[in-house]
C-alpha cells in the first residue's frame, strides 16, 4: 500500500509545545501530536491556544499529524 493518501483533518491546538511541536484536539476529540516540517518550520511559531490547524494524519499512525496549514486566529479578547 505504498503511497496511501493522507487524511487531512482540522483541529485546535490545546498545548503549544515548541516552535514545531503542539497538541492538537479535533473535533470529535481525538487529541494527537502536531509537527511541521523543515520546509514549514515556522509555521508554528507564535502558535497559541485555541488557533485552528489543518493536519495530514497517516492513515497508518493516528497519533501525530504534519501541521500544513494555520488558519487566522481572532482573539476575542483584544479590542
Amino acid at each position: 500500500m505504498p503511497g496511501a493518501e493522507p487524511i487531512r483533518v482540522s483541529g485546535r491546538i490545546v498545548e503549544p509545545l515548541t516552535e514545531r511541536l503542539a497538541r492538537v484536539e479535533l473535533a470529535n476529540g481525538h487529541r494527537l501530536m502536531g509537527h511541521t516540517t523543515r520546509a514549514t518550520d515556522g509555521l508554528l511559531a507564535g502558535a497559541q491556544t485555541g488557533e485552528e490547524v489543518v493536519l495530514e494524519v497517516s492513515t497508518f499512525d493516528l497519533s501525530k499529524g504534519r501541521v500544513v496549514e494555520r488558519k487566522e486566529f481572532n482573539n476575542e479578547n483584544e479590542q
